[in-house]
């Protein structure tokens, strides 16, 4: 009796220091790690107006994954007896070779482009545009996040004869999670490009930001609106609405914008992705 009564009680007190420990020694350290488990899309959405995914918020978190993502844009300018309708289907990926570094892809598999004029009708299909880049934590705390983001643009694009185009951008993201249920993001870039053939190279020097939140009352869905700007020889300030779903690993996205301010002259620019995350 007196054996079973010293191993409660030499049980009792080993479960009462297990308990004690500090709440420190299990929380998630960074929140990178606090929501690598997460299948649904994060940061900004991936609705651009120029050359593939330039001018593109991301997000600072390494991930792995793979995607399609096709995108739609038009310009109906009556007035000046122009219009202009193009869709592009892409590919996309990411790898996380380390916790804070991440190396990504985006391929625009197809490029559809219809244009009419006054006097002329032009129908194209080609291969489009090719960006590869890298990103780096910076900081990651419990709830705050920046990373360093840099992509080229390669000269993959038949779009324009004769003519290839080539670009540099970096920037830097950031992602703030005040509560669970709220993600605030933005990111900020500079980016260059200019054109490889018989012509001039005309280059072409912007400046981007992005700023928005998404609500996400849910592990499976969550609401995204951003404010996205740019200046340069394209400007514009453009409201962007969307709404992520999730399905365990697999993520899409569903967004739309429309410029308000500057002289960009799209009508809309809209994006459906899809993603599955490792």
């Amino acid at each position: 009796m007196r054996s079973i009564v010293l191993m409660a009680l030499v049980s009792t007190a080993a479960l009462a220091q297990e308990v004690s420990q500090p709440v420190a020694d299990v929380t998630p350290r960074g929140g990178c790690v606090a929501e690598d488990s997460r299948g649904l899309p994060e940061g900004p959405l991936g609705v651009g107006y120029v050359e593939a995914d330039l001018a593109v918020g991301r997000r600072p978190c390494p991930r792995t994954e793979v995607g399609l993502a096709v995108r739609g844009a038009g310009i109906i300018d009556t007035p000046n007896f122009y219009g202009n309708v193009g869709a592009q289907g892409a590919l996309f990926g990411s790898w996380a070779v380390r916790p804070r570094t991440e190396l990504f892809a985006s391929l625009e598999a197809v490029s559809f482009g219809f244009t009419q004029n006054a006097t002329l009708t032009k129908t194209e299909i080609t291969l489009g545009h090719m960006t590869a880049g890298v990103s780096q934590v910076l900081y990651d705390t419990e709830r705050l996040t920046g990373a360093f983001t840099g992509r080229v643009l390669l000269p993959t694009s038949f779009e324009i004869p004769g003519m290839r185009l080539v670009g540099a951008e970096v920037g830097h993201a950031v992602s703030w999670r005040p509560k669970t249920w709220l993600e605030v993001h933005g990111a900020a870039s500079v980016d260059l490009t200019l054109g490889l053939g018989a012509a001039r190279s005309d280059p072409r020097v912007g400046g981007f930001a992005v700023v928005g939140a998404m609500w996400q009352p849910t592990t499976w869905f969550g609401f995204v609106l951003d404010v996205n700007g740019r200046i340069g020889r394209v400007s514009y300030l453009a409201p962007t609405i969307g709404a992520r779903f999730r399905i365990s690993s697999f993520g899409i996205e569903v967004g739309g914008s429309l410029p308000i301010v500057g002289n960009d002259r799209h009508d809309f620019v809209a994006s459906l992705r899809f993603s599955w995350r490792f």
